[in-house]
């Protein structure tokens, strides 16, 4: 041993810098409401899973391998998050309309059930997603959909 640190200092505490304090602080409300209702933890694969739109203000080109090229953009996407495995599937579509939604569920279920996994219950924003068709297509397929509360975006996974 060199013992150039005198043995007083050797066992005495590190100093606590705030930069690191203020990194370990969390955001904790002043105040908070009643009874808020929690989302389900889930135990297997496509127990529940998080839907959401989005919208890009860059416009996206589409995938194209021959003929005449297109001026049709990707602006819209739909996003499936599995509570699980937080895995993500992102649906890119060109329109929001209810076919189109319908079309992005219908594609991520395939994609999911080529890993062996089926959907079992959805949470979503009150958008597209309160829509008939597909409220319908969920009951069709044995699924069960809840939505986030009013201005409540952080509820949806």
């Amino acid at each position: 041993m060199m013992n150039i640190i005198p043995r007083e200092l050797s066992k005495c505490k590190a100093p606590r810098y705030a930069t690191c304090m203020y990194g370990k602080m969390t955001k904790k409300p002043w105040r908070t409401k009643g009874n808020q209702r929690k989302i389900r933890t889930a135990t297997i694969p496509g127990e529940r899973v998080s839907a959401d739109q989005l919208q890009s203000s860059t416009q996206g080109f589409i995938a194209q391998l021959k003929g005449i090229l297109t001026k049709r953009r990707y602006k819209y996407a739909t996003v499936f998050v599995d509570h699980y495995s937080r895995y993500k599937y992102v649906h890119l579509k060109s329109s929001i309309t209810s076919q189109d939604v319908l079309a992005a569920k219908r594609a991520f279920e395939a994609h999911y059930r080529n890993h062996s996994v089926t959907v079992k219950h959805y949470h979503a924003d009150n958008g597209r997603f309160a829509d008939n068709t597909f409220i319908n297509d969920c009951k069709s397929q044995g699924q069960t959909i809840t939505y986030c509360g009013v201005n409540a975006h952080w509820q949806n996974g």
